[in-house]
């Protein structure tokens, strides 16, 4: 059960939210199309994250049989901090 929330909230949050956002964006400017661009920290968060799982799965699956070793956690926090730094370096560029 857990699990299940671990995934299902996220994604009923997005999708609501999402939802319920366009919607209401929908029906004050009348249009059925608007255009998202993303912003290049929302790329690098992005691109970070596929990172961050193929980091993930090839260190949990593919090497080390199931299990996740502690050495992961020093990787991940090591990207997190250079995500931060990419991402503070491209708000005052």
């Amino acid at each position: 059960m857990a699990m299940t929330a671990c995934f299902a909230g996220p994604v009923f949050n997005i999708l609501i939210g999402l939802g319920m956002g366009f919607s209401t964006l929908s029906s004050i400017t009348g249009e059925a199309d608007t255009q998202v661009t993303p912003t290049a920290s929302t790329i690098v968060g992005i691109v970070f994250n596929v990172i961050n799982t193929a980091m993930l799965i090839i260190a949990g699956v593919f090497v080390n049989k199931g299990r996740i070793p502690k050495s992961y956690g020093y990787a991940a926090v090591t990207l997190y901090v250079v995500y931060v730094v990419t991402c503070v370096w491209l708000t005052l560029a």
